[in-house]
């Protein structure tokens, strides 16, 4: 086949582009199945799914047929796809992301083959927890590849908490014509969206998770052993945790660029506790703009993030997102809270920055500022 669209760039397009500011059209609800289907690439469960194709092209050797279903919490994939020759460099590509997210979500991208799950590019930005998920079936006979795939909510990238779950899902099947041969590709999107509508799943299909993140969170993303919650500002305002949380715990779900406190010069306890006995967790997150001695980069910044731990431990809400380190103040050398619930943060340059307690949350307060 000679079909024009190059892979490569509708992937990373779709990985990393920002999401559009209106909503996605769709009139394309996905449906949902009677049962959960066996994963063995026979498609005998799809009688009701929705159907996607690429739009034909003359010069094709190759093509495919997708459905899409749901059941409970996971999304159902099957592809069949045909080829005159298929060879082991054949792939098809999926990717799946929520343009309602927030600007700064991405897509999360899967890749398969005649012998299952293969890994998804690098650059695709696709954790490996999130590719731990996904599942898939396997049927490989003459010209023919069928794919059932298994996608659960935890392998989702960043999808709208409360706002409608419309989503893109590409799918691309990548045909090498001879071994080392560039691969062509044939493609149900274009310019990094779908052809035509949007899809958008039921909101019974969240319900399912049994989340109850806060008012302000504006997406959810699971991550490895905790749900989290975003905000407006793009940021991590809920955890809810498999298990109760600790700081270290705290920070290698929240900030994928936390660090230790003390190697990077800032004086940051571990915990602080409020009056009444609740406790917050700390994470110091972000890259030290003191990193060079005698030097200060002043694109750079750590930030500290506090949160107040309720329930059994498992669930955390953030209660301050604040500078640790910038060339302006200079490094945290001192974080204390006392028996009021006032909270005060002294930096290397002479600032004293002063925060009351508001229920759930620290406000900056001018008083005692120096």
């Amino acid at each position: 086949m000679r079909a024009a669209l190059p892979s490569l760039p509708l992937l990373l397009a779709l990985a990393v582009a920002p999401a559009q500011a209106q909503e996605r059209p769709t009139n394309k609800t996905v449906p949902a199945l009677a049962r959960a289907p066996k994963l063995d690439g026979r498609f005998k469960e799809f009688g009701s799914a929705l159907n996607l194709r690429p739009p034909a092209t003359a010069e094709a050797s190759a093509s495919f047929t997708a459905r899409v279903a749901s059941r409970k919490e996971t999304l159902y994939v099957a592809v069949e796809a045909t080829d005159d020759q298929l060879l082991a460099g054949d792939q098809v590509t999926l990717t799946l992301f929520f343009p309602g997210a927030g600007t700064t979500a991405t897509g999360n991208t899967f890749r398969f083959a005649f012998d299952g799950k293969r890994a998804s590019a690098p650059e695709s930005g696709t954790s490996t927890f999130a590719q731990e998920q996904v599942d898939v079936g396997v049927q490989r006979k003459d010209d023919k590849l069928n794919l059932e795939i298994a996608i659960p909510a935890t392998a989702f990238p960043r999808f709208p908490a409360t706002d409608p779950l419309v989503f893109d899902l590409c799918i691309s099947f990548e045909d090498q014509d001879a071994v080392g041969q560039q691969p062509t590709t044939v493609s149900n999107c274009k310019d990094g969206g779908m052809i035509g509508d949007a899809l958008k799943l039921s909101d019974e299909f969240r319900k399912g998770l049994k989340l109850k993140p806060p008012e302000d969170v504006t997406a959810l993303e699971a991550t490895r052993g905790a749900w989290l919650g975003w905000g407006l500002l793009h940021y991590p305002v809920w955890v809810e945790a498999s298990r109760p949380l600790t700081s270290e715990s705290l920070r290698s779900v929240v900030a994928t660029d936390s660090v230790e406190p003390e190697k990077v010069d800032v004086n940051v306890p571990e915990s602080l506790t409020l009056p009444g006995g609740r406790t917050l967790l700390t994470v110091v997150s972000g890259k030290d703009p003191y990193a060079v001695e005698g030097k200060c980069d002043s694109d750079l910044e750590l930030r500290l993030g506090l949160y107040l731990v309720m329930g059994k431990g498992r669930t955390a809400q953030r209660a301050l997102e604040w500078p640790a380190a910038t060339c302006a103040l200079g490094r945290a050398l001192s974080v204390n809270l006392d028996e009021e619930g006032a909270l005060s943060i002294g930096y290397s340059n002479g600032a004293t920055i002063n925060f009351a307690w508001s229920g759930d949350h620290f406000e900056r307060t001018e008083l005692g500022k120096r």
